[in-house]
Order: C-alpha cells, then structure tokens, then sequence
C-alpha cells in the first residue's frame, strides 16, 4: 500500500525537484522555502516512531521540491575603472550576458592607483590598471598604501596606454623642461596618467614644485589650454582625446616629444615603460610622428576568486573582443597573441585557458 509519504516522495521525484534541489552553484544561495507538514489522519500513523519518520521525510521533501524551483542566486562582483567608460560597460555587460551565474556591477573611481589598492583589499573582485602601477604595488605597495598587494592576479594585457603632452602650436615651448614655471594641467591624483606625469617629470629633473599644476579632469583641461588659461596637459590615453582632436581644429596644437634616452633611463626603475611612437594625423596639422612612452593596461583580479570563474571569464573576454573591437576603438588594440604577457603572475583559471588556447592550435 502506498503511504502519503510514498506519494509525497514520488511526487517531487516527478517534478524533478530532488536533481534541481541540492546542485549547488559557486557561490550557492540559501535552500528557498522550509516546507510545512500536515497533521495526518490516525490511519496513516501505525506507531508514534513511524509517523515522526514520515513527518521528518515530508518536511525533507518539501524542503527540497521548494528549492529547485528557486534560481540560484547570481555571485555578485564589482569592476573598478577609470579609464575607457564605454570600454568597461561594454565588457561588463558581455561578462554578465555569457554568465548569468554572475553580476558585476561597476565602480568608477579615480584611476588605477586607486584600482589596484581596492581590488588587493577585497572591496572589489575585478579591475583596469597600468602595468607599471600594478607592478610596483604587487612588489613593494604604491602610495599611501606602501605594502606588497600579494592578492593581486592578471588576467590579460589590454592595450598601451600613451603619454601625451600637449601645447598649443605658437607656443614657444619645445621640450618638457621649458615648462618650469608654467601651468601645466594633469589628471587628477589616483589615475595612472598622475602617476606616470610624476616619473615624466623626474626623467627631466623635475617635479611639481618646479610647475605650477593644476589637477582636473583632462576633458575640462583641453578647454583651458585652448583659452590660454594652462600652458599644456599632460595625459595618458590609450588613444587621443577626441577633446583636444577637435580643439585642433580650432586652435592649432603640437605635441612635446620624451626622447628614447629619457625613455631608457626611466626602464631601468620602471622596467613596464616601453618607447611610442605617436602616428602623424592624430591632430590637425599633425603631419609628423612623435616620439613619447607608453604603459600596457591589464584586466586584474583577486587571487581567492575560483580556478573555474576566472577561466570562464577569460573566455568569455576573448569570445567577445571581435565584436567589442567593432564598438570601441580601445579593444581593437588588444593583441591576443599578447595577452598572457603580464608583469604579476597570471592567475590559474585565466593560465588555463590560455594553455587549452596553445593545444588547441
């Protein structure tokens, strides 16, 4: 004879509810719902050990029914950036479309400086920064936060960030050291651009107390250089400000030149720095290259994240670059073959997938 129990029990077999019930996610959610149990009728309790076996059983059961029925909660990260905004919106919402095991929300902040204080801390999982700033913080720390950020793992290299130094073109400035004394306009502190404008300066035997700085965002420092209020910007962009592109067309601008010897003299402590060359036509009336310096972008991220996530990740990132190529003009500079080439150690999900990448050639 078939007990309630039984029926009970056969009945969430057939709904699938004990397969869906205990698979848990990587970050599993609290089982949903705790069931509820009849009082049954004195034919269905043979003896008060039984019918408190069949209770525990029904309570169990409804437990599990209950849980399957529920989605699993999404592991929720966060990115911090402060560079490309429709880059890192395009990439996190790819992320969150190819795993909706996850959700990565975005902190924007002031720069890498910042990026990889917050991400070896555990305030956020996920981040863009230079790589000389993530080099010399997984060493020896960076700033006010002067120890080794040892939760710090690459992901992949992104692109060159380059360093620009514009002045208006009937200016009479020719050199970074003509501009001792001068009001010079630089992103704000926390960014990588700041950081790298402070080892421009020291490659010239200078630093802020021989310029007059003034710190705002670059987009609302164009605008001053163009009205004469600042003497030049220094900035470092992975391409041309589209701001000072089109103030060039208006007010003719030039770029300083940061020859190789400053270049090879700064690689000696800063071994990530690398010489750039700037192609011509990235201003109006632009019509020669420009010597300068660069710093590769990486994809960071924490260390205890899991072998599995990081490495779907990864893959997630290298199955959309073609199409992210096409939308944002930064991705498009993203050499795959490059990718693994990171100053920190790699983590193990995203090693993974770039060895299954070789075997798979």
């Amino acid at each position: 004879m078939v007990t309630a129990a039984d029926a009970f029990v056969i009945n969430c077999h057939r709904h699938g509810g004990q397969a869906r019930g205990w698979g848990f996610p990587y970050n599993p959610a609290s089982i949903a719902g705790k069931g509820s149990v009849t009082p049954m009728s004195s034919r269905f309790r043979p003896s008060c050990r039984s019918g408190t076996a069949a209770a525990l059983l029904i309570s169990l059961c409804a437990s599990a029914c209950s849980s399957g029925a529920a989605a699993p909660r999404a592991q929720e990260l966060t990115l911090w950036s402060g560079i490309a905004a429709g880059f890192t919106n395009g990439l996190i919402q790819r992320f969150n479309s190819a795993l909706p095991q996850i959700h990565i929300g975005l902190q924007s902040t002031a720069g890498g400086v910042v990026v990889v204080s917050a991400v070896d801390s555990g305030q956020g999982q996920l981040g863009l920064a230079q790589s000389d700033v993530v080099y010399i913080a997984y060493r020896r720390g960076i700033e006010r936060n002067l120890y080794p950020h040892k939760n710090l793992r690459a992901i992949a290299v992104l692109w060159v960030n380059t360093f620009y130094v514009l002045v208006r073109r009937d200016s009479p400035y020719q050199s970074i050291r003509d501009l001792i004394g001068k009001k010079v306009g630089i992103i704000r502190p926390g960014t990588s651009g700041e950081f790298s404008t402070r080892i421009v300066l020291g490659a010239h035997g200078m630093d802020y107390t021989d310029v007059q700085p003034i710190f705002e965002p670059t987009d609302l420092l164009v605008p001053k250089l163009g009205s004469g209020e600042i003497d030049a910007v220094f900035s470092a962009n992975p391409l041309m400000l589209p701001a000072a592109h089109t103030l060039s067309q208006t007010v003719p601008l030039r770029l300083l030149p940061i020859g190789r010897t400053e270049v090879n003299q700064l690689r000696g402590s800063y071994p990530f720095l690398k010489p750039v060359t700037i192609a011509a036509n990235q201003l109006h009336g632009q019509d020669r290259p420009v010597e300068t310096l660069g710093a590769e972008w990486l994809l960071v991220c924490r260390s205890d994240l899991s072998e599995d996530l990081v490495y779907q990740l990864t893959r997630a990132f290298f199955a959309g670059l073609p199409a992210m190529a096409r939308d944002h003009g930064e991705a498009a500079l993203i050499d795959p073959e490059q990718a693994p080439a990171t100053p920190i150690p790699l983590h193990a999900g995203a090693a993974r997938y770039y060895r299954e990448r070789e075997v798979l050639r």
